[in-house]
């Protein structure tokens, strides 16, 4: 999965990034997210666990090419708002040849769609923990309140549609249990 800075801190924060490397598999990060979340926009702790991962090959550096950097340019240049990370994200995504991106700002997530990749969040994660088996209801429950209380920004709708998707999926869990 290709991922950006956000999701990353968010779950560094929360000393979760087994949880988001068992839920999303491996993550590749572009260059300008590796020093964002090394350097620019992390603790030091996170940092360190960022860094732990990307030792241990769950977390890998990938290179964009020169036409991946170029898209990178003009997808900065043309939503106004959106930084190198994210718009490296969404290039890289391309560049890799993946349908999705696990990115959490607003306008990235607008522009990955436009770009034909399906934006992924860091709540999306949560889900298909739960899906996997890899967390209870109990667990992404905790992890939802730690990530509110971490400051994670949620919309009122972005909220609404994870319960939503989470209600479904214990449903379809209990029928297949019955």
């Amino acid at each position: 999965m290709i991922c950006n800075a956000s999701p990353l801190i968010t779950y560094a924060k929360l000393n979760k990034l087994d949880f988001l490397t068992n839920s999303a598999g491996k993550i590749l990060i572009s260059e300008t997210v590796f020093t964002e979340v090394t350097q620019k926009k992390s603790t030091s702790q996170e940092a360190e666990l960022i860094n732990h991962k990307i030792s241990e090959g769950a977390i890998i550096i990938k290179k964009l090419k020169i036409e991946s950097l170029n898209k990178a340019e003009l997808i900065q240049s043309t939503f106004k708002g959106m930084g190198r990370g994210e718009s490296e994200t969404i290039a890289l995504a391309l560049q890799e040849k993946q349908t999705e991106a696990l990115i959490d700002d607003i306008y990235a997530r607008d522009s990955a769609k436009l770009n034909g990749l399906k934006p992924i969040g860091s709540l999306r994660v949560l889900l298909m923990a739960f899906e996997k088996g890899i967390a209870t209801e109990e667990e992404v429950l905790n992890l939802l309140k730690l990530m509110i209380e971490n400051k994670l920004w949620l919309g009122g709708s972005v909220t609404l549609k994870f319960f939503e998707l989470f209600n479904k999926l214990k449903r379809s869990k209990q029928d297949k249990k019955a």
